[in-house]
């Protein structure tokens, strides 16, 4: 017997056929529903949730086919294990199943036990999943709640006292103070301003709204003067660290099939990265290169790098390197932002790193 009552829809205008896989399912302790053919089966999920759904593939009105596209547009339905029911000669029917990306196939007419197995197979790994999901989605909980706690409280934290200084010494404060508390205040504010915007584009992009609104379309833009925005934008804060910075990318408006607005945005997360983690003294390199079919905008720095064991995740959410050792004022969005907006810009970001020695990401962008 089943530990959990689980229920199976078997679907199938066999009358006999249909009872007999019920009656094998019932004996187990499944719960079954049946369906007589795919439209039943239809107006049957719209008020039973199976565990699992058994499919005949030949049916008069909807073929199983037929049936498995609808059930797999349903999002609640998505991951629900789907079985199909075929003949011994029926090998067209398999392949075809399988590249629709059907869970697996019973060949009639079946052993009880094969049908048993099957069923407590895809049970059982429907449940691993979804523990797994449960587990990482419980460890990204925690991680929010860590970044957020931090990043949030420091912030808040010099917006607070400059506040209360400003408010405490308004009559005694010196113009230099006034000035100084005035900075923290803007900067803090910046900072808490930077970090929900990412939350919210992250938001847009994960819900697929940002991809819906692109209309991927050849659009002139001129790669030299996005880069020269960027980087002035950001010049004063560049400087203080005495970093050089060249720029050699054509001053010429390329056709691309790029948002401006999407690639100002991720070439600014590149470049700023390029100066946070270069060393006093160092270079930055912005470098373009064409071919007829693309072009590539590589930023390069001759900063800290990235040890190879922590390269892998580093285009993933609220991922940092060396964290606990270095203050990069950020949840660790940036990166994964960038290579999302390159996705759906049906760009490609990549990055070459060697610890110690800097590193180099890479934008590729397709022209008309």
């Amino acid at each position: 017997m089943t530990e959990t009552k689980h229920t199976v829809l078997v679907v199938d205008d066999e009358e006999a056929l249909l009872d007999i896989t019920g009656e094998y399912l019932g004996m187990e302790g499944y719960a079954v529903v049946k369906a007589r053919n795919g439209k039943n089966a239809l107006d049957v999920l719209q008020s039973t949730t199976p565990d699992i759904i058994i499919s005949d593939i030949t049916m008069p009105g909807m073929t199983g086919f037929e049936l498995f596209e609808k059930v797999r547009a349903m999002p609640q339905f998505q991951s629900t294990p789907f079985i199909f029911l075929t003949g011994h000669s029926d090998l067209r029917h398999v392949i075809q199943g399988k590249e629709l990306g059907i869970d697996d196939y019973i060949t009639k007419p079946f052993d009880p036990n094969i049908l048993i197995s099957t069923v407590r197979g895809k049970l059982k790994r429907r449940q691993e999943i979804s523990n797994s999901m449960s587990q990482q989605i419980e460890k990204m909980k925690d991680q929010l709640l860590r970044l957020m706690s931090h990043e949030m409280r420091t912030p808040l934290t010099s917006i607070l006292g400059a506040t209360e200084l400003l408010a405490e010494g308004k009559d005694s404060l010196s113009q230099k103070d006034f000035t100084d508390f005035l900075e923290m205040l803007k900067s803090g504010s910046k900072r808490l301003n930077n970090m929900v915007e990412d939350f919210l584009l992250v938001v847009r992009l994960e819900s697929g709204e940002l991809k819906r609104e692109v209309e991927l379309q050849a659009t002139p833009i001129n790669l030299h003067k996005i880069v020269e925005h960027v980087y002035t934008k950001h010049r004063e804060l560049y400087e203080k660290k005495k970093v050089r910075c060249t720029i050699s990318v054509d001053d010429q408006p390329l056709m691309l099939y790029t948002s401006a607005e999407h690639l100002e945005n991720i070439l600014s997360r590149l470049i700023d990265n390029a100066f946070k983690f270069s060393r006093e003294g160092g270079s930055v390199n912005i470098v373009s290169r064409s071919t007829p079919e693309r072009v590539t905008l590589a930023v390069s720095d001759t900063g800290i790098g990235i040890p190879q064991n922590k390269q892998a995740g580093l285009f993933q959410k609220f991922y940092q390197v060396n964290r606990e050792s270095q203050e990069q004022q950020g949840p660790g969005l940036g990166l994964y932002i960038a290579r999302r907006l390159a996705e759906i810009n049906e760009c490609e970001l990549t990055f070459e790193s060697t610890e110690g020695n800097g590193s180099t990401f890479s934008l590729s962008m397709r022209k008309k």
